[in-house]
C-alpha cells in the first residue's frame, strides 16, 4: 500500500518541480505563500474531521514546520553559495540518515532486518543505488565544505521524515483527518515564521497582495497533494526511508514529462541524463519495492 502513495507523491513532486521552474515568484513571497496559502487550501477540509485532541500531535507538527522554515533558508543560502546542483546532489544522503535514525527509534525493526538478510541486502543496496545515481548523473563537483555545511539540513530532513512516521500514531480516529490537520498546522507554522522574518528584515509585504503574484499560486495545490500522499505512505511503510527513496525517483517522471508529453511545454528544465543512471534508478526502485513486500 505504501508504494502506491509514494509513487503518487513522486509524480506530484515532479510536476511541482517543473512548475516552480516556470512560475516565477520572488523568493520571500514564495516562502510565505508555501506556508500560508497551502494552509488556507486545506482549511476547508478540516471541517469534515474532528479536532485532534492530543497536544503531542500539535507539538510535532509545529516542530516540523519550524524545521522546514529553517531548512528553507539554509538551502537558499547554500544554493547561492555552492550552487543548486551541488545542494540537490548532496541532499539524497538523508535517506541513509533516515534509515539509521528510524532503527534507533524503533530498534525492534533491527531484528526484522537480521532475520531477513536477503531482503535487507536488497533494501540497503537499492537505496544506495538510487542515491548514487542521483549523485552521478549531475556530474557535479561536491566539496567537503558544501557537504559539511549541509549536514545539519540532512539530519533535519531525516527528523522530518521520522516525525512524519511518528505522528501517524495519533491517527486512531481518522487517518485522512490527521493528514489534513498535520498539513494545516505545519504549513501555517512555516508561513508565520517566514512572514515574521521578512517583516523583521523590512521586506515590502505588499508584494504578497500583488495581483500578478496571487495569480501564480494555483500550482501550490500540488504541495498539499504531495504531503498527503507522503504521509499516507509513511503510515503504511515499515521504515520512512523507503518512502524518501521512492519519492526521489521524481527525476524519472520529470524526464518523461519533458520528452513524451507534448502538451507540457516545460522547456526550461529539460534534464539531460545518461540512460545508465536512469536505468539504475528504475531498477533500484523496483528492487526496493520487492524487498519491502
Amino acid at each position: 500500500m505504501w508504494v502506491l502513495f509514494a509513487l503518487t507523491a513522486s509524480v506530484v513532486n515532479a510536476i511541482y518541480y517543473l512548475c516552480i521552474q516556470n512560475v516565477r515568484l520572488p523568493a520571500p513571497v514564495f516562502m510565505i505563500y508555501r506556508g500560508i496559502i497551502v494552509a488556507l487550501m486545506v482549511l476547508p477540509f478540516l471541517f469534515w474531521f474532528d479536532v485532534i485532541k492530543a497536544w503531542q500531535f500539535y507539538a510535532i507538527a509545529v516542530m516540523q514546520g519550524s524545521i522546514v522554515a529553517y531548512s528553507d533558508y539554509a538551502m537558499l543560502k547554500a544554493n547561492h553559495q555552492y550552487g543548486a546542483e551541488t545542494v540537490s546532489s548532496i541532499l539524497p544522503v538523508n535517506v541513509a540518515s533516515t534509515f539509521l535514525l528510524w532503527c534507533v527509534i524503533e530498534p525492534a525493526i533491527i531484528y526484522t532486518y537480521i532475520n531477513n538478510p536477503l531482503k535487507t541486502a536488497g533494501i540497503v543496496v537499492s537505496m544506495f543505488g538510487i542515491g548514487y545515481a542521483l549523485l552521478k548523473y549531475r556530474k557535479t563537483k561536491i566539496t567537503s565544505e558544501a557537504f559539511f555545511y549541509l549536514i545539519p539540513v540532512i539530519l533535519l530532513e531525516s527528523v522530518i521524515a521520522v516525525s512524519n512516521k511518528t505522528i501517524m500514531a495519533y491517527a486512531a480516529d481518522s487517518l485522512f483527518g490527521l493528514c489534513f490537520w498535520r498539513i494545516f498546522v505545519s504549513s501555517l507554522t512555516v508561513g508565520i515564521i517566514h512572514l515574521a522574518v521578512e517583516l523583521k528584515q523590512k521586506y515590502p509585504v505588499k508584494m504578497l497582495f500583488d495581483k500578478e503574484n496571487l495569480l501564480k499560486v494555483w500550482f501550490l495545490i500540488l504541495m498539499p497533494m504531495s504531503m498527503l500522499c507522503r504521509n499516507m505512505a509513511m503510515f503504511y511503510a515499515d521504515n520512512p526511508s523507503y518512502v524518501s527513496s521512492i519519492v526521489q525517483t521524481s527525476l524519472l517522471w520529470i524526464i518523461f514529462f519533458n520528452r513524451y508529453v507534448p502538451f507540457i511545454e516545460f522547456k526550461k528544465m529539460y534534464i539531460q541524463i545518461e540512460k545508465k543512471w536512469a536505468f539504475l534508478i528504475l531498477i533500484c526502485a523496483i528492487i526496493l519495492i520487492l524487498s519491502t513486500n
